[in-house]
């Protein structure tokens, strides 16, 4: 056998094994990423029952299996700090209450609670430099962050999730945030408009302390939390459109140093209204809410 002949033949054995390596190395994991959790028929199913109690699904979602684990998060020291260095850097005033921290500086107020919230107001108001008769709202948006980052407050990992007029005619933009590439809804932002003028900004922020990777399981799909969501409200006696069914995290505010969070599956109806039902149990974590205010 000459030498040529025995490396191609080396080279043979060697790529051979390597597939054979990786394929019981990987081929666990990527078969459990590329499962169908929700066949079409499992689809056309739900979709018939929401139909029969007047909702409407108009939103997409991934109907590969998908697996979560719990958060655990504390309420964020980081952002507080830094927003409010910005208030003792430009020589705010401190006063102290039962479970509150006052800053006061020309115009420009923070109070600080003791469970992480952040409440910012401003008087008579930002301008935002926008006509609201003209503008899209993206653009009004983003006019909004730009205000809000020269004043030290808009924080990291915020996602836009809607904007909408009250019935006082005040513009709110609400914001929610991302952990480790996944929504968390229970860190939450409002920004408030009047006349075309930022006047408050509430702040609810977490930070992540853990993940934990043992207590990973395959979340139940998006279908099968329709379906238990619809077995909770019952008929709806108006129409209803679905216009979201997302993964991620919430739970309630706690007075406490830390907290585990469940997955949860997302769903929002068209006026906003959403509802959380718990990724690994099924059960409705909290009755359907319009986050018109930070608690």
């Amino acid at each position: 056998m000459n030498l040529g002949r025995a490396k191609l033949i080396l080279i043979i054995v060697f790529a051979g094994l390597n597939l054979f390596l990786t394929y019981h190395l990987f081929w666990p994991d990527f078969g459990r990423l590329t499962r169908v959790a929700i066949k079409i028929e499992d689809l056309k199913k739900t979709q018939t029952v929401l139909n029969e109690n007047n909702y409407f699904l108009e939103a997409s979602f991934n109907r590969a299996v998908q697996m979560s684990d719990f958060l655990t998060v504390t309420p964020s020291a980081k952002l507080q700090q830094h927003i409010l260095m910005y208030f003792i850097a430009e020589g705010a005033h401190i006063d102290y209450g039962d479970k509150t921290i006052y800053f006061n500086h020309e115009g420009e107020r923070a109070v600080a609670h003791s469970n992480g919230l952040i409440q910012i107001f401003y008087e008579p108001g930002l301008e935002i430099n926008a006509n609201f008769s003209l503008f899209s709202k993206q653009e009004i948006r983003s006019n909004v962050e730009s205000v809000l980052k020269e004043k030290a407050v808009m924080p990291e990992g915020f996602f836009h999730d809607y904007i909408e007029e009250d019935e006082n005619g005040n513009i709110n933009l609400f914001y929610y945030q991302i952990l480790n590439e996944m929504p968390v809804f229970t860190g939450q932002m409002k920004v408030v408009l009047k006349e075309q003028k930022i006047v408050s900004v509430d702040i609810y922020w977490l930070d992540m302390v853990e993940i934990i990777p043992s207590r990973e399981m395959e979340v139940i799909s998006a279908t099968d939390a329709l379906n238990n969501l619809v077995a909770e409200l019952g008929p709806s006696p108006e129409p209803e459109h679905i216009k979201e069914v997302t993964l991620g995290y919430f739970s309630g505010e706690y007075e406490a140093e830390k907290w585990e969070i469940p997955p949860v599956w997302r769903i929002v109806l068209d006026d906003h209204t959403h509802y959380f039902i718990n990724a690994f149990t099924g059960n409705l974590e909290k009755e359907g809410i319009i986050p018109d205010q930070l608690q």
